[in-house]
């Protein structure tokens, strides 16, 4: 910063040092937004580089007291939180979803947004997330590119079979379950050469996928895990249809199930809690919000199907709900919402899934 600007911040806090502060910041990629509030609702702002060292440094040279800081989650990650809170300093770290907005549109810019965070954050208005350990969030981005390389497969496998239907060709015997045989006989079809070349391609990025696929959940196996962590996933696959995926996502996704104090908390971080539109007399049953994490809500449907196969609870709460709805998507997205629900359960009282009190 140049020193005019640190000496009008200094000429600013003069005076206050007794009181606290709330700060507001706009964190972007090279730069870092900011805006000082003091307890007379006066706002200075300034604009610093974007490590986060820097500006824990200028504030402790400040000599203020800073009562909360504030900033929205957005791909830069959580660092300059953890920053903040190794210090002592409390965090609120908003959903840019859940940020109040105004009506109408109006201006915007980095200054505003800085302005508006300490602002709201001072108010009490902002509804803080969970910011994980940085050992918590290096794991969940290797679960997330596990994922990811499971798209890449899903995406491959259905271009191979894409250009077969183009063309006309018959699938070899087997492809429906991608057996080695089936996918030797794609390289040996009678292909025109530049069609040939371009099944070829598709099976050589295909094979790249599914090694690196297998590399990356060795990993993942590999991965140090807590000892509360590895009995949470062993607890959770004592449910019928609960897989290794399905656990290790929900352990990594949640990271802490004691975060969470009721069901309902549980089911609307996921997406499954449906929401409801009152007025009047008339009280209709509301839609699932589609926010949240997607992934796993996602497994956790595919898996509440094998639940309810394996489990006469579930197929019985599958049943109850299909008549009352009429449509098995819904019935078993609320199957899915007990589901989560209970593999929270057995986080929290480190048990194994017992049937009687399902």
């Amino acid at each position: 910063m140049a020193r005019r600007s640190v000496a009008s911040l200094e000429q600013f806090v003069e005076g206050f040092k007794a009181h606290p502060f709330v700060v507001g910041i706009d964190v972007h990629k090279r730069s870092l937004s900011v805006a000082l509030r003091r307890i007379d609702g006066k706002v200075h702002t300034f604009v610093c580089p974007g490590d986060p060292k820097v500006l824990v440094k200028l504030l402790e040279r400040l000599e203020i007291q800073v009562s909360l800081v504030a900033q929205e989650a957005g791909p830069t990650g959580f660092g300059l939180a953890r920053a903040f809170m190794k210090k002592g300093v409390r965090v609120t770290v908003a959903a840019p979803s859940k940020i109040p907005r105004s009506v109408t549109a109006g201006a915007k810019c980095d200054r505003l947004d800085c302005i508006k965070l300490a602002e709201f954050a001072s108010r009490g208005m902002l509804r803080p997330i969970a910011i994980p350990t940085e050992e918590e969030q290096t794991q969940r981005c290797l679960l997330r590119r596990r994922h990811s390389i499971v798209d890449s497969v899903r995406r491959d496998k259905q271009r191979i079979k894409s250009l077969l239907l183009l063309l006309g060709i018959k699938e070899p015997e087997g492809l429906s379950h991608w057996s080695l045989k089936a996918i030797s006989e794609l390289s040996r079809l009678p292909l025109e050469p530049s069609a040939l070349s371009t099944m070829e391609s598709y099976l050589r990025e295909l094979e790249f996928h599914t090694q690196e696929l297998r590399r990356v959940e060795a990993e993942l196996k590999a991965l140090p895990q807590t000892s509360r962590q590895a009995r949470c996933i062993g607890h959770m696959k004592t449910v019928p249809g609960v897989g290794p995926v399905v656990a290790t996502t929900f352990a990594m996704e949640v990271f802490r199930a004691t975060r969470f104090k009721r069901a309902e908390e549980i089911a609307s971080y996921l997406g499954l809690a449906p929401m409801v539109h009152h007025s009047g007399a008339k009280t209709p049953s509301g839609r699932i919000r589609p926010v949240g994490q997607k992934r796993l809500r996602s497994l956790l449907i595919e898996a509440a199907w094998m639940w309810k196969y394996r489990d006469p609870f579930a197929a019985q709460l599958y049943n109850r709900m299909l008549s009352r709805m009429s449509i098995p998507q819904k019935a078993i997205v609320a199957v899915a919402r007990r589901l989560a629900i209970i593999l929270w359960r057995l986080c929290v009282e480190q048990r194994p899934y017992r049937y009687s009190i399902a």
